[in-house]
């Protein structure tokens, strides 16, 4: 970062409105990952545009390109982007040489190209390609932002090599080989993502064919074409059609594929309604048309006749995840292909490898229908890639809950096998010393024994498949950190791209219009996840041994949507619980639960971030150490962080509560001694004066800073001596027999404070009046406090050995870093001391949710790595820095080994669980 007077310090890199690799892999992979292109049925690219059928069809395809690319490519002229085009779609290859002039590129030499300008031709294991002028962190960039845009395994199966690459090499080996020999733990990871992308298309391709499947389940901004049902409806389109062609390469000889097709449907015993839903089928696939594509239910039968199996998964899933790729796949299915990903891998190495005989014979037009329905299959599977995958260019959380959402239409399938697939993923298929597995808690105590059943089971699996253990011959650890969900509105309208305006009919309201709502503010939201917390609470006290599988509580999803006061009491009473389980007969002193939240992540103000990490440290983990996920609002430089926004607005309500935090922190008000800050020149007249007229704006009269400082501090100690009582009971009138039984002697201000209280939880008009919007400007009186808050708030966390959950790729996204070497860490924790600084904060590393951010436990480590070379620090100054976060994730870990017998201990768990169910599985061990 800049100051006045010094160079740029080390490590700190001048962010760019968008990156390069980003424009460079959206340009190079249009041509198949982009709807005009499946429209349009492109089977070839023409240098020429607009001479020719192909080539008017190219030039509206580059059209909607230009198009769509000029809302991001700030800074990009033209002639840039075309540079891309023609180096990405036309690039001349060896088979040119000779020929004059630019010739018309099929797309499978287009995508040979494209894999082949990333990737070395090396067999089974290759490395990313590298020009003379761009160096390592620059290839790994770029290769990166391109697997962002299209799934990594159709690169590697263009390579032209056999047998074909599995993996790409981007891992520094002395680094994977240190992490691995010393012991390395995934503690960030949510389970219901915890799949790669191939193992999840292999899943869908079971699920589209169940009856269970809605296309309700695709909703919100982003769906492929707009629609949900239309997108199911491709889906199953493309599923049968993957079929066809498969049966086409077996036995298809020298016929061309409409003829097969004709042969196959005439010598079939389907029925005549049968055959014509699969000739629709076909001809509105090919073509792209959706007026052709036959109704969804029709679809679903004729898929079902294709794959029999799809429905049986549904009621009798896979145990293991060998049987997901060989029972979930139907070409695999019909090959009895048993390898990961080998129905996919052999269907696009057979259709390229019959695409590129074809081009050599000069093949006729009547061959055309091949190409034309394998590309048109790839599409589909790049547009739900792109759809499942966070799309770069989306920060915040709410799109992020978008395209996590949609996994749940591939889930049924790999309900049996998550634990197993986690920890496969999590390690790259290498062993790793513990996995901490995050899951939704759940309303009732029976389905969330069920969960915890399942994962059960299939961790023992793992135990099974790693007998002798790590190099010290000890089993991987497993714990389940249950997570409580942060919901905007019962409706989920926000979630759906349909948000109301002023937050009307969210939770947050106390009296909606069209809603019968009692107990304030956040009451149905309370209650409902009040339901959940007695429902962990009974499975800790009831069922023996379950502390030592459950291991946490977190608290995640949309940030921005519930305030920490909601939560404590929750947390409190999830201690509490646990507390008390820990000390029965069947709990064989299991260590304490353990606390963490998603924080910190998401804001529209910086100060928002650093205030509710505040009240998260002190609020909700209560002094016990525990860790913050994210909160990469501690690490953010803020003068970058104000320059790369310009100004932010937001509602009054919030804005109000950041300054009375800043407030507090300046005057020490009930604050911890080891969190101070000293208030930049001027800062605190000006924030006292805009409390008072925030707080006239919101409240209806002005407030002095001492009375909204204690309200704030008392709206989040309601249960806690010596201001308030512990309460058990949970339900919709907690917060005002809260308010009731509060030690008023104890608290300051007492009146104010409880006129405060309660116009802000119950009253309709200060809500409406705290959504009102209010612009900041981030001049430099607000960059100095910024600096002076995060400073100290750095301070505190580091002095409480508070660990901070860092997730690379998931911040780089939701965050919008735009290049790693942006990331929070290096200002965190950097790899080297920096004078003047704060305390480092104590990092640990993980994946977060490994499909939607196309990722694992080691590559994110590998990320740091590049990133922290990238920034200029030294290769052993480096491997050291990796060593200490690897180490501080081992020691901040959750799980604990299960002694004296891990499969024991999984099969104790296994019988509680099964016993307090009072329901029998059937299950071999």
């Amino acid at each position: 970062m800049m100051h006045s007077g010094q160079g740029q310090a080390l490590g700190a890199v001048t962010p760019r409105s968008i990156p390069e690799a980003y424009m460079r892999a959206e340009v190079a992979s249009f041509p198949l990952t982009s709807e005009k292109a499946f429209h349009e049925g492109l089977i070839t690219l023409e240098p020429e545009l607009g001479f020719r059928k192909d080539g008017q069809q190219t030039a509206d395809l580059w059209r909607e390109c230009e198009q769509r690319l000029s809302e991001h490519a700030s800074g990009w002229s033209l002639d840039r982007l075309v540079a891309l085009r023609d180096e990405f779609w036309f690039a001349r290859s060896s088979e040119d040489r000779g020929r004059r002039g630019l010739h018309r590129v099929p797309m499978a030499r287009y995508l040979r190209a494209l894999a082949e300008a990333h990737l070395e031709r090396r067999p089974g294991v290759t490395d990313i390609a590298r020009s003379t002028n761009v160096d390592a962190v620059d290839a790994l960039t770029h290769y990166r932002w391109l697997v962002f845009a299209m799934p990594e395994d159709l690169l590697l199966s263009a390579v032209r090599e056999e047998p074909p690459p599995l993996r790409v090499n981007i891992d520094p080996p002395l680094l994977i080989r240190q992490l691995l020999d010393q012991g390395v733990a995934e503690i960030h990871h949510h389970i219901g993502a915890g799949m790669d992308f191939p193992l999840l298309w292999a899943a869908l391709l079971s699920a589209v064919g169940s009856p269970a499947l809605e296309y309700a389940m695709l909703r919100g901004p982003g769906i492929p074409f707009d629609n949900g049902a239309l997108f199911l409806r491709w889906l199953l389109a493309a599923a049968v059609a993957r079929c066809v062609l498969a049966e086409f390469l077996l036995r298809g000889g020298n016929k061309s594929l409409p003829e097969f097709v004709q042969e196959l449907m005439g010598g079939s015993a389907w029925s005549l309604q049968r055959r014509r839903v699969l000739a629709r089928t076909l001809k509105a696939l090919a073509s792209g048309a959706a007026g052709r594509l036959p109704d969804l239910e029709p679809l679903r039968g004729l898929y079902a006749d294709l794959h029999p199996l799809s429905v049986q998964n549904e009621a009798e899933p896979p145990l293991s995840i060998e049987e997901v790729w060989r029972r979930c796949d139907p070409i695999a299915v019909r090959l009895r292909l048993k390898s990961p990903n080998g129905g996919e891998r052999w269907l696009v190495r057979h259709g390229l490898a019959r695409l590129y005989a074809a081009a050599s014979a000069q093949a006729t037009p009547e061959d055309d229908g091949f190409a034309r329905l394998f590309w048109q299959v790839m599409r589909i599977r790049c547009l739900t890639y792109r759809s499942l995958v966070q799309r770069p260019m989306t920060a915040g959380l709410l799109w992020f809950i978008r395209f996590s959402g949609r996994l749940h239409l591939a889930r049924g399938p790999l309900r049996a096998v998550r634990a197993e697939v986690s920890y496969d993923v999590a390690g790259g298929d290498q062993p790793i010393a513990a996995l901490e597995a995050r899951t939704g808690s759940k309303e009732s105590a029976a389905l969330l024994a069920e969960e915890l059943w399942a994962l059960t089971y299939s961790w023992r699996r793992v135990l099974e498949k790693t007998r002798g253990g790590d190099n010290a011959g000890r089993p991987p650890e497993f714990g389940v950190v249950v997570l409580l969900k942060k919901q905007r509105d019962p409706s989920h309208a926000w979630e759906h791209g349909r948000p109301l305006a002023y937050g009307m009919e969210t939770y947050a309201e106390p009296h909606p219009a069209h809603l019968p709502r009692l107990g304030g503010r956040f009451a149905d939201y309370f209650v409902e996840q009040s339901a959940h917390v007695r429902s962990l609470v009974d499975v800790l006290r009831t069922v023996p041994h379950m502390p030592w599988l459950v291991r946490g509580l977190d608290v995640a999803a949309d940030e921005l949507s519930v305030p920490t006061w909601v939560l404590a009491p929750l947390y409190r009473a999830v201690r509490r619980g646990a507390a008390c389980a820990a000390v029965t007969s069947g709990a064989r002193a299991a260590p304490p639960l353990r606390m963490t939240a998603h924080v910190g992540e998401d804001f529209r103000h910086l100060l928002e971030g650093l205030r509710r990490i505040y009240e998260c440290t002190q609020y909700l983990l209560d002094r016990t150490g525990g860790r913050l996920g994210h909160a990469i609002a501690l690490g953010l430089d803020p003068q970058q962080w104000a320059e790369s926004v310009g100004a932010v607005m937001m509602p009054a309500e919030d804005r109000l509560w950041d300054l009375v935090f800043e407030w507090r922190l300046y005057s020490q008000y009930r604050m911890p001694p080891e969190l101070r800050a000293e208030a930049p020149p001027s800062r605190t007249p000006k924030v006292e004066n805009d409390i008072q007229d925030l707080s006239e704006l919101v409240f209806g009269r002005a407030f002095p800073p001492a009375a909204l400082a204690e309200a704030h501090h008392v709206l989040h100690q309601l249960w806690c001596w010596p201001l308030g009582r512990e309460d058990r009971d949970l339900g919709l009138d907690t917060f005002t027999r809260a308010l009731r039984r509060l030690r008023w002697h104890e608290v300051h201000h007492a009146p104010l404070v409880h006129h405060l209280l309660q116009h802000y939880r119950e009253d309709e008009a200060v809500f409406r009046r705290g959504q009102h919007l209010v612009d900041i400007a981030l001049d430099t009186s607000e960059v100095q406090a910024l600096r002076a808050v995060q400073n100290g708030l750095r301070r505190c966390v580091s002095a409480r050995g508070i660990v901070v959950e860092v997730n690379p790729s998931s911040n780089l996204l939701i965050g919008n870093l735009l290049d790693l070497r942006n990331h929070p860490i290096l200002r965190l924790f950097p790899p080297q001391a920096e004078e003047g600084a704060p305390p480092p904060v104590p990092i640990a590393v993980g994946a977060d949710d490994p499909v939607t951010f196309s990722t694992y436990l080691l590559r994110e480590y590998s990320l740091l790595y590049e990133a922290a070379m990238g920034a200029g620090y030294p290769e052993r100054d480096v491997h050291a820095w990796l060593n200490r976060i690897r180490q501080t994730s081992m020691d901040a870990r959750f799980t604990t080994p299960w002694r004296p017998d891990a499969l024991k201990m999984a099969d104790d768990l296994l019988k509680a669980l099964e016993t307090y169910l009072w329901k029998p599985f059937q299950r071999a061990r």
